[in-house]
């Protein structure tokens, strides 16, 4: 079992090694039998340690909702580039809880991470299920830029390994960073992000679960 909480001191060398066993676990291979739901997974910060943890599920076939939860939640550890893992996964699993979905999207880094695991390999490995992580920004690798058009995605590339792909998810605009969780390959996290993609920038899964944790977010402030 691994550890989901940060050790009793701040100790990142300890933390690293947490994530080199995330990491050492990861599969990147199709882990589904069938893609009937999806899940979004998003948290917003309120003031301080306090944050909403919000999940949507969607039907697959029409991008439906068809469950959606919000929690307010505590978070006990501070923000550091590249442990965000440690910050938010608690309120995640809290938050999924009696939750059920074939994927899992969430709006972080997978393996496209110094150390290859980032919040959506922590969370599909904790869960041992397919997820994903479509994020807003590069955290590690280079790439070249997508060429224009819906569906151009270039690959991304760490210390000679591919860690995941720039991809464009509407005509013209800024691409999102798509990388794998747990359990999926990246081509289907490729199809997966855009096949859920309705003229936004984000995937619906994320988007959905973005606004439910803002909204909850501006109804306490």
């Amino acid at each position: 079992m691994l550890p989901l909480l940060t050790p009793p001191k701040l100790d990142l060398k300890q933390l690293s090694k947490i994530q080199e066993q995330v990491a050492q676990k990861v599969i990147q291979s199709d882990g589904f039998d069938r893609l009937d739901t999806i899940a979004g997974c998003d948290v917003s910060f309120a003031r301080g340690d306090r944050a909403f943890a919000a999940a949507v599920v969607l039907n697959y076939r029409d991008l439906e909702a068809i469950k959606e939860r919000v929690l307010r939640v505590k978070l006990k550890f501070p923000y550091l580039p590249t442990f965000l893992a440690f910050r938010e996964l608690e309120a995640l699993l809290r938050v999924l809880k009696g939750i059920d979905a074939d994927v899992y999207m969430v709006g972080a880094q997978g393996i496209a991470h110094p150390r290859r695991a980032g919040l959506a390999s922590h969370l599909g490995v904790v869960l041992d299920r397919p997820t994903l992580g479509v994020a807003k920004s590069r955290l590690c690798g280079e790439a070249e830029g997508p060429v224009k058009g819906r569906g151009s995605f270039s690959l991304l590339r760490d210390r000679g390994e591919i860690v995941g792909a720039v991809v464009r998810t509407r005509e013209t605009g800024r691409p999102v960073y798509v990388s794998v969780g747990h359990r999926l390959s990246l081509s289907t996290a490729i199809r997966i992000t855009l096949e859920t993609t309705r003229g936004h920038r984000l995937p619906e899964p994320l988007r959905l679960a973005h606004d439910l944790a803002t909204k909850a977010m501006r109804d306490e402030l």
